[in-house]
């Protein structure tokens, strides 16, 4: 009777049929079984729809929906543009930068518009930020196909893959609450070490090795391969303004894979050069430098790595796109040139108007000169003096008919005849 009590004491309680916490458990499940496809995508999901050998990422969600009681919220199908007019229908649907929640059914895209992969939420995740997610048909890396790969694996997704959500209406139970977030999943990029992974999460490469009992050297890990990392893991605090809605806020289309070429020149791990020192001194200009034991140089470093992903924290970014690797975005916002500063200049009164110059008279004909009056022989103006008959004699006023005239009058002066009496 005691050890019948026991086993009934150990059972755990499954979550509630109908809820929420039901279909996630049930999308974990297949997940930790590392569940795999066989020849042709030959898969217990393909058989149960039923619809075999095809593409089954939206056929495992489906079937996690049927298996848990929540078919009606979720939905049935098998072609992913059907399941978003689905959602869009019941006005469910949620834009790629909303705020994620866990359960809520995550669709992908290629820039296109087009639905053409779907998994589940995992975790809550704030507007901006990569979401965390379970996914059927995909590849438990970047290297393989993302939505026809082979098999059931946890992926953190960029938003600027994600078409938007669809949000079920799961049947309200009394006890189901948000599932609580597990370990996080943390993709091994070219060039990383645990060490500098567990400065980028915040956390200590004692934890990542205890969480991943599979790594027997803490410097034999490979790009592409998944490690768990602390579910409390967060980068160095920063304050990013949250991005706006429907605006991607994105370093790059996809988290960098160790080394990248921009402009013609290499960043990331083993890259060297001037512009390694140049990007260095900017950092250093611009406040990002408590990394650094020594001066800037001319190959790249872990302090370089670190302290560019404050850098691309204090711009926004979050998750793999601030994980110290530059992209073109935040690479043009630390090299651009700062801003000149104008110097003051102290108020000087304004100069007085000069007055204006008063325009010269136009010239005219200077008056002519008064002409002098002929002069008068006599003292009284010109005259002629006439004999009469009875030997008087007569003066009379004459006007010369010319100069002439005149001048001959004024040099001969006539002077009259004496008269007699008869």
């Amino acid at each position: 009777m005691w050890a019948l009590a026991k086993s009934f004491s150990s059972r755990k309680e499954e979550p509630a049929l109908g809820s929420r916490n039901a279909f996630l458990a049930e999308a974990r499940k297949w997940a930790d079984q590392k569940y795999k496809e066989g020849r042709n995508n030959d898969t217990v999901f393909g058989r149960w729809y039923p619809m075999n050998w095809q593409p089954w990422c939206d056929m495992f969600v489906s079937y996690c929906a049927e298996r848990t009681g929540n078919a009606a919220a979720v939905g049935k199908f098998a072609y992913c543009p059907s399941h978003v007019e689905f959602f869009k229908g019941r006005g469910q649907w949620y834009s790629a930068q909303a705020q994620a929640r866990a359960g809520d059914v995550v669709f992908f895209h290629n820039g296109d518009g087009v639905a053409y992969h779907v998994g589940i939420v995992l975790a809550d995740a704030e507007p901006g930020v990569s979401v965390r997610t379970v996914e059927g048909n995909t590849s438990s890396g970047a290297a393989g196909s993302q939505n026809n790969g082979d098999g059931v694996y946890y992926r953190t997704r960029p938003r600027s893959m994600i078409l938007g959500f669809g949000r079920p209406a799961f049947a309200t139970v009394a006890g189901d609450t948000t599932a609580p977030a597990g370990p996080s999943r943390w993709t091994v990029k070219r060039g990383q070490t645990l060490s500098v992974i567990a400065a980028l999460c915040g956390t200590t490469v004692s934890a990542l090795l205890s969480l991943n009992p599979g790594i027997d050297h803490p410097d034999r890990i490979t790009e592409g391969q998944e490690l768990t990392v602390p579910a409390t893991a967060k980068p160095a605090p920063a304050k990013p303004s949250p991005p706006a809605p429907d605006t991607p806020l994105r370093d790059q289309d996809e988290p960098p894979t160790g080394r990248v070429t921009i402009d013609g020149r290499e960043y990331g791990p083993g890259a060297t050069g001037p512009h390694i020192t140049a990007l260095s001194k900017a950092l250093v200009d611009k406040g990002f430098s408590r990394h650094y034991t020594e001066g800037p140089g001319p190959r790249w470093s872990l302090a370089d790595q670190l302290n560019y992903a404050d850098f691309q924290r204090s711009l926004g970014f979050t998750g793999p796109d601030a994980d110290g690797i530059p992209g073109p975005a935040s690479l043009r916002r630390l090299l651009a040139p700062a801003p000149a500063k104008v110097k003051p200049t102290s108020p000087q009164e304004p100069a007085p108007a000069k007055p204006a110059q008063p325009k010269p008279a136009k010239p005219t004909d200077p008056p002519e000169k008064a002409k002098p009056a002929p002069a008068d022989p006599l003292g009284e103006g010109l005259w002629t003096m006439q004999k009469n008959a009875d030997g008087s004699i007569t003066f009379r006023p004459v006007k010369p008919a010319s100069k002439k005239d005149a001048a001959r009058t004024e040099l001969t002066r006539t002077v009259p005849e004496l008269v007699t009496a008869a």
